[in-house]
């Protein structure tokens, strides 16, 4: 209900600008690429979560901006999508007599919504103020085999993790920049730093195979904060006539983030999570 109160209040601020930016100029496409995510679930001390991989996918999104005069914009974007991979990890010692052969897998849905107010300085840069808003849904399966010293199979171990984050949010503040290379072709970049606060929620369910029993059920919720650098260089076409503005870019976030929980055992650490991808992007001016 939080989510659909916060989203509600976007919307109804976009539906009423057009009453205050009589005679603006609006933009509105589209954007989509491929990205790669290094999630900070590599920092958690859990079964194979060390050994994790990039988790890859295809994410897309709207884009809509208002640009009041020459110097004054406002925009929103959002980039929905689903990442994954897979991974084994065949030499985890626990003690010198158990060995452990697992095979993992994740799948992450991610929701973000980004809105700025863009202010020009001069001819090339300009500044921009924005609130971020972000949702994350991880699931976390495992099969792991355990064995003895002399090869014997000991226990499996069957487990899935559901992560979640809710209501993380955050502030923005950035610094862009534009080159017109020709009257049609032109590179820009944006560099931006952000502050997130949130709640992240952990499921975790399974069994065992030895003796066959179920491992108990446990929940674990825990406030996050966030901080972070985003890099977005981008070349684009404009080539008028009423003709879309297409642009190429690559998008290259590095956070850090804290789970503050002590059930995690992870408050007093700070956990690197990365994604980075191409993009491409049309928009129509009208």
């Amino acid at each position: 209900m939080k989510k659909f109160v916060l989203m509600t209040c976007i919307v109804c601020t976009i539906l009423t600008l057009p009453a205050l930016s009589q005679g603006a100029e609006y933009m509105a496409g589209v954007r989509t690429g491929y990205f790669a995510w290094q999630p900070y679930l590599k920092e958690i001390d859990a079964s194979g979560m060390s050994d994790i991989k990039w988790g890859t996918g295809v994410l897309y999104g709207p884009i809509f901006s208002i640009m009041f005069t020459d110097d004054l914009s406002i925009s929103v974007s959002a980039l929905f999508g689903k990442q994954s991979t897979h991974w084994q990890s065949e030499f985890s010692y626990f003690d010198s007599s158990t060995r452990i052969t697992g095979n993992y897998y994740f799948e992450g849905f991610r929701a973000d919504v980004d809105s700025a107010l863009s202010y020009r300085l001069s001819q090339y840069f300009k500044v921009f103020a924005g609130y971020k808003y972000q949702y994350m849904a991880m699931d976390y399966n495992y099969t792991e085999l355990r064995t003895d010293s002399s090869n014997n199979i000991t226990d499996v171990q069957v487990g899935a993790i559901k992560i979640s984050t809710n209501l993380f949010h955050g502030p923005a503040l950035g610094l862009g920049f534009n080159y017109p290379i020709t009257d049609v072709y032109f590179f820009s970049i944006n560099v931006s730093g952000l502050y997130m606060t949130g709640d992240i929620e952990f499921k975790v369910k399974g069994y065992e195979s030895d003796p066959l029993k179920s491992i108990p059920d446990e929940k674990i919720e825990s406030p996050i904060r966030q901080i972070g650098i985003n890099v977005e260089p981008v070349i684009g076409m404009n080539p008028g006539n009423n003709l879309p503005i297409i642009t190429v870019g690559i998008r290259y976030q590095k956070s850090r983030l804290q789970i503050t929980s002590s059930e995690l055992g992870l408050e007093n650490k700070w956990l690197d999570d990365t994604i980075a991808g191409a993009f491409i992007s049309i928009v129509f001016m009208f």
